[in-house]
C-alpha cells in the first residue's frame, strides 16, 4: 500500500511540430511582463500550464478569473495545433479576446447604456480628464458607476448589453468543451453556465459591482448576487422579495424561497457563497465530462452517459478510447485536483482517468493516495463523534436532590464493567457509521482497480484481465 510513494512520475515534453500564431501569443502576454515568449505550440502549452499553476497558487481572492480562463483556452488553442495538421489559426481579430480588451469594451458599453437610461448611477470623470481627446482618454477617465447604491439599475444595463446587443446566451446543450472555454463563448456567444458566470462577473467587476455566487448542482449551475454592504447579505429586491441572479437565465431574478427550493439549500448554505477556485473547477468539469464522452463515444446526455467510475474500468464498460480527448480530459482533472486537493471525488476522478489514458503508474498512486485520505477522513471523523458518545455513556446520571447509594464492593467491579462495555458498544457503533458513511466512495470495485493496477505493475505492464 505504501509502495506507491515510491514511485517516481515521468511525463516526457511533447514535441514541437508547428508555429504558434503570433497574434494569440502576443495578445495573451499582454499582462505578463519579464517573459521569454514560446515560439510553438509545445512551447505554448507548457507556458500556459505554468501560468494556470502559479495564478492558482495565490489566495483564492486574488486570483484573476478572467486571466486563468483564458490561460487554460489557450493551452486548448496551442493542443489543437499541435496535433490537428492543417488546422486554421485564430484571427488577428480575436486578439481583444485574448488580452482581455473585450472585457474592458463591454463595460464601457454598458457605461454608455447607464449614460443614456439611469445617468444618476454615474459620477462624471473630472474636467481635466475630459478636456482629453477620446482616442487618448484612459479608462480611469470614464465616468464611475456607483454599482453598489443602483444595482438594480446597473445589473439591468449589464443584462442589456451583454443578453441583448451581444447575444451571449446559454448553451443549452452537452458535450462541447468550447462552450466553457471563455474566449470561445466571447467570440461565439452560448457558453456553459459556469463560463456565462465568470464573464458576468468580470464585467460587473468593472463597474464596482461586486458579485457573490455560489456554485450548485455539482457545478452544473451557478446563482450570483451583489455583495452588499458588510452584513448584507442579498441587496437585491423585488416586490418585497429578497433576490438573487439566474445568470444562466440571461440575468433573471429568482427570489431567495424560489431557489432554495430549486437547489435544495437552505439561505444560510446559498449566501456562504462558493470561492473562485470552485468556480473554476465547475468551469473545468464541464470540459472534462465533454472530452470524457467524447473519447469513449457515448452520448454527452447525463441521463444516457457512461458514467466515469471504477465499475467501468473493473467491469469493461469502455471497448475503445479516442486518444486526444482521453488526454485533454485527464488535463481539466489534473488542473481540476489542483483548484480542489482535498476534493476526494475530483481525486478519484482523475485516478480513473489516467487509468483509461493508460497512465498506469500515476493511476495507481493518485489511487492509493486517494484510498489513504479516505481512510484518514473516515478515521478522523469517526474519532471526533466517538469521543462524545463514550463521555455520556460513561457518565452516570444523578436525580436532583437525591444522592446516589454507595454500591457495595462486589457491585462495583460488575458496574464499572457495565459501564466501560455501554461506552466501548455506543464508541464503536460511531466508528462504524463513520465507516459506512465514506463506503460509498470506497466500493468493491475501487478496491478491485487498485489491486488491478498493483498486479500489472508488477508484471511490467502487461494487460491483466
Amino acid at each position: 500500500m505504501q509502495l506507491y510513494r515510491t514511485i517516481k512520475r515521468y511525463r516526457p515534453a511533447a514535441p514541437a511540430r508547428q508555429t504558434f500564431p503570433a497574434v494569440i501569443l502576443r495578445a495573451s502576454l499582454h499582462h505578463v511582463q519579464a517573459v521569454s515568449q514560446p515560439s510553438n505550440a509545445a512551447e505554448v502549452v507548457s507556458w500556459a500550464k505554468q501560468q494556470f499553476l502559479q495564478e492558482v497558487g495565490k489566495p483564492d481572492g486574488a486570483i484573476g478569473l478572467a486571466k486563468t480562463c483564458l490561460v487554460m483556452a489557450l493551452e486548448e488553442e496551442a493542443v489543437g495545433q499541435l496535433h490537428l495538421v492543417g488546422r486554421q489559426p485564430r484571427t488577428g481579430a480575436t486578439a481583444a479576446t485574448w488580452s482581455l480588451q473585450r472585457l474592458d469594451a463591454l463595460a464601457a458599453d454598458v457605461i454608455d447604456v447607464l449614460q443614456q437610461e439611469h445617468p444618476q448611477t454615474l459620477i462624471p470623470a473630472d474636467s481635466d480628464s475630459s478636456s482629453s481627446s477620446s482616442s487618448t482618454k484612459p479608462a480611469a477617465a470614464r465616468p464611475r458607476v456607483l454599482g453598489n447604491k443602483f444595482p438594480m439599475q446597473v445589473l439591468g444595463a449589464v443584462n442589456s448589453v451583454l443578453f441583448g446587443r451581444q447575444g451571449y446566451a446559454a448553451c443549452n446543450r452537452y458535450g462541447t468543451p468550447s462552450d466553457s472555454q471563455l474566449a470561445t463563448v466571447l467570440e461565439s456567444g452560448p457558453g456553459s453556465c459556469a463560463a456565462l458566470t465568470v464573464l458576468y462577473l468580470e464585467v460587473c467587476s468593472r463597474l464596482d459591482l461586486p458579485l457573490g455566487f455560489k456554485v450548485l448542482e455539482g457545478g452544473r449551475y451557478c446563482l450570483a448576487w451583489p455583495r452588499g454592504e458588510e452584513g448584507q447579505q442579498h441587496p437585491l429586491t423585488a416586490a418585497g422579495e429578497a433576490c438573487v441572479l439566474d445568470v444562466y437565465g440571461k440575468g433573471a431574478l429568482l427570489t431567495v424561497k424560489e431557489a432554495t427550493e430549486l437547489f435544495a439549500v437552505t439561505s444560510e448554505e446559498l449566501f456562504a457563497g462558493s470561492s473562485r477556485r470552485e468556480l473554476l473547477a465547475a468551469l473545468l468539469a464541464e470540459q472534462q465530462h465533454a472530452y470524457w464522452c467524447a473519447a469513449i463515444g457515448c452520448s454527452p446526455q447525463p441521463a444516457f452517459m457512461t458514467q466515469l467510475s471504477a465499475a467501468s474500468a473493473v467491469k469493461q464498460h469502455v471497448r475503445q478510447l479516442n486518444g486526444l480527448s482521453i488526454e485533454r480530459a485527464t488535463a481539466a482533472a489534473e488542473k481540476r485536483a489542483a483548484l480542489l486537493p482535498g476534493d476526494l471525488q475530483v481525486q478519484l476522478e482523475l485516478a480513473l482517468l489516467c487509468y483509461f489514458s493508460g497512465r498506469y503508474e500515476d493511476a495507481w498512486l493518485e489511487l492509493g493516495s486517494y484510498l489513504e485520505a479516505v481512510r484518514c477522513a473516515a478515521a478522523t471523523d469517526s474519532t471526533a463523534a466517538a469521543a462524545p458518545a463514550a463521555a455520556a455513556a460513561a457518565a452516570v446520571p444523578v436525580a436532583a436532590g437525591v444522592a446516589p447509594a454507595a454500591p457495595s464492593a462486589a457491585a462495583q467491579p460488575a458496574a464499572t464493567a457495565t459501564a466501560t462495555a455501554g461506552a466501548g458498544s455506543d464508541a464503536d457503533e460511531v466508528v462504524a457509521k463513520g465507516m459506512e458513511a465514506y463506503g460509498g466512495l470506497v466500493d468493491d470495485d475501487v478496491m478491485l482497480l487498485f489491486e488491478k493496477l498493483q498486479l500489472e505493475l508488477m508484471l511490467g505492464g502487461a494487460d491483466v484481465a
